[in-house]
Parts: C-alpha cells; structure tokens; sequence
C-alpha cells in the first residue's frame, strides 16, 4: 500500500500518473506492469486486493507434521529411500492411508525440510569441492594428461592413436602434445623431453593416478631435475580442470579429421599443429582475454634450461632391482656384476635401450658407477670388508642377569607348602 499510496491519490494528468509510476518502479525494482496490477487490485477489492494468494493455511496443511517426521525419519535412516518407497513403508505401517499420499506431494515437503534427493545425494558424495585456481606465472605449474586420439587405417590395419599432452596452468598455452600410436610410458617420457627442451624445467608438474605417471623413471627424473611431483586425488576430474577443458577443445579437431583420416600417425600430428597453432594457441582465451600464445611469451617469469648432461641422464631409462648374494643382477635376460658390496642391495638401473652392454648402477650412499655383463672367473671373488659395528665391553650378560631372579621367583611359587596348603580336611 506505501508502494502505491502516491498512484491512489489525485493526480493533475495521466502523463503524471505515468511519471509517478516510474518513478516508484525504479525505487522499488519493480516493474510498472506489477505496480499497474496492484494499483487495479486496490481498486476493485481494496485492502483486500493486495493479500498475496495461493497461501495454504496451517490447519490445511496436505502433509500433516506427524507424517512429515516420520518420512524424514526414514530418509535419515537410509539416505538413498526414494519417496515412492517410503510411500510405502508409511502405508504398510499404516501410518497413512493408501493412496492418498502422493509423490510429488510429499517430494516437495521432504524439499522443503531439507532433505530432497539432491541434497541426499550431495551426503552420499565421496568426493570433494574443488575451487578454480591459476598459477600466477608461465612454467610454475604443468598439467599432463593422455586423451584418445582418431582411428586411422594404416596398411589395411586398424591403428588406434593417443594424444600426449602437457599444459601450462598459468597461461593455457600447450607445452606439447603429440599423437603417439600407443600408451606405454615412452610417449609420456617422450611429450616431457620435449616440453622441458622448448620451455626449460617447470617448478611443479601435476598428473592424475595412471599407471605411466606413476612410475619409478618419473620419481627419479623430477627429482634429479627439481620438479615437484603432484597427483591428483583418485576418481576426482575437476582437480584437472584446465587439461579436461583442451581435451573437450581436442574433440573438435578429432571431429574434422575423421571426415578424412590421414593415412599416418605423422599426418596426423602435421595436420594437430596446424590446428593448434590456428584454432588454440592464436585465438583469444576467454580465462583471461588474450591468446595462450601472448599470455606465455608476455610473461615476465624467466625460463629455466637445464644443463644438457643433466637433461640426458635424468631422460635415461630406470628401473630398480636386488643384488643377489654373488653380487649380481638380472636385467634384461642378462647377468651384470655389481660386486660382493652389494649384495641384498637394492639399486638402481640406468640405461639407454639402445646400448645396454654396460648399465650404470646407482645405490643410497653410493657413488655411481658402472657395471658390465658378468663372467664366470676360475677362481672364487674374495668377500669385500664391511664395516664392523663399535662394539662396546661389558662384564657380564644383561639378559641372565636380568632372567635369573625372574626364575628363581617362579620356582619358589611351584613349591607347595603342606601347612599352608591344608586347613582343616580342604584344600584351600
């Protein structure tokens, strides 16, 4: 009534009747054609007119409070009840009559108090939450994943392709990516020599749980390299949000070249560098209004290349494995003679697939060095010194003497005394 009090009174002309209304339009935020509604509704009933409708009164209520209780009941005992079950359990108990209660009715009361199927299902999530981030800075933060690539027919034979990638979280921009032709973990080792030969070494790298992120090569690679190796919380996508985002991107490429399939995997990648250079990395990126490519090259963090041997030996291939009591390993269907020194040992295996005539061994307190297949000698090795632990003199054994009183104590208690034994004709 305050709302429309100035449009009920005398006004001079309809032009300031119009021009009261929208003045009270715009100091209320609503607009002329509710205002001319309850100016109308004021008219023909009066105060009456401006009650709000569709009110059901307290005593009318169509779910009574008592029913209500008890479907909340049933629903906290089992979160995931649907209400046409517990429709029923209410009928059953005969806390309700059949029939008369209806889904949609009790679905909007159950909504109502605060327990609707979503919310239910918001309980039962295992997940979490994860609030957008971005990494102030180029190379801070890299993301990997593996996406399917297209189907392609080489030789008459089906060749399924894998798309390695790695992103820059700051900057959106691809570090690189690559269709291989399987998903082993060479195509990840591969798509990260590359990456870090073109932009240098990042602080930190981010990857979900697969089984070729997870590696030994990978632990030791970041480590010698100075990367921080992150993971992602298992069965948890939106963690990797930016790397989703450029697969679904992805989706459009693979789209337009399944109209005509290249004849090879190294069309194929000519054919994704075009389409990234012209469709992703020159197009404006709506996260921050400008292209990856400006965004990465414009940043003011500096790049850090890493000294090429450093690079070729942290790029080497790693496995662990357990010197046996001759001082030897097993590695590739050969012995190789890491010496009597280590043996129960466990060391590592670094090498190049292409040469293997020697491997280098490297071992926790070690100095690295190299071992080469083992010969069988006409004599037997001589067992190296180790290190003898600073024994310290004693006069005389801490066990027995300290087991001797505890026997002595336990003798004397299997002694039976005849008079403390007896009292009277019993036993006691």
């Amino acid at each position: 009534m305050s709302m429309i009090a100035p449009l009920v009174g005398a006004l001079s002309s309809q032009e300031e009747y119009y021009e009261k209304r929208r003045e009270i339009s715009a100091a209320y935020e609503v607009s002329t054609r509710t205002i001319q509604r309850y100016v109308d509704a004021y008219n023909e009933f009066g105060m009456d007119g401006l009650e709000p409708k569709g009110r059901v009164p307290e005593h009318n209520v169509i779910v009574s409070k008592e029913i209500l209780a008890e479907a909340i009941r049933l629903r906290r005992e089992v979160p995931s009840r649907s209400v046409p079950t517990i429709i029923q359990i209410l009928e059953l108990e005969g806390k309700g009559e059949p029939g008369t209660l209806k889904r949609t009715t009790l679905q909007r009361a159950l909504a109502g108090a605060g327990y609707s199927t979503a919310m239910m299902k918001m309980y039962r999530d295992n997940g979490y939450g994860s609030q957008r981030f971005q990494r102030v800075h180029r190379c801070d933060l890299w993301q990997g994943d593996i996406k399917y690539g297209p189907t392609l027919k080489i030789g008459g034979k089906v060749q399924p392709t894998y798309l390695s990638c790695l992103i820059d979280d700051a900057t959106r921009h691809i570090i690189h990516a690559q269709f291989y032709g399987d998903m082993e973990q060479t195509i990840v080792e591969d798509t990260m020599k590359q990456g870090i030969q073109k932009y240098g070494i990042p602080h930190r790298i981010y990857f979900d749980n697969g089984s070729q992120y997870r590696t030994h090569w990978m632990k030791r690679t970041c480590g010698l390299l100075g990367i921080r190796l992150l993971y992602a919380k298992p069965r948890n996508p939106q963690g990797k949000g930016k790397q989703e985002r450029f697969n679904h991107t992805v989706d459009s490429f693979i789209a337009e070249v399944n109209l005509n399939p290249p004849e090879s995997i190294e069309d194929l990648n000519t054919l994704f560098y075009a389409w990234l250079s012209e469709c992703y990395h020159h197009k404006v990126h709506s996260a921050f209004g400008m292209t990856p490519e400006h965004a990465f090259k414009c940043d003011s963090m500096p790049l850090n290349y890493p000294d090429e041997a450093l690079l070729a030996s942290a790029f080497l291939h790693c496995e662990p494995r357990k010197v046996n009591k001759s001082g030897c390993i097993s590695f590739m269907g050969k012995d190789y003679d890491v010496g009597l020194l280590y043996a129960g040992q466990h060391v590592d295996v670094i090498y190049d697939p292409k040469n293997i005539a020697k491997v280098r061994i490297e071992a926790k307190g070690h100095e690295p060095f190299y071992a080469e297949h083992a010969k069988v000698g006409t004599h037997v090795g001589r067992k190296p010194k180790r290190a003898e632990i600073d024994r310290v003199s004693v006069d005389s054994s801490r066990l027995l003497d300290a087991i001797i009183p505890t026997a002595a104590e336990r003798e004397r208690r299997a002694v039976i005394s005849y008079t403390q034994a007896m009292k009277g004709d019993e036993i006691v």
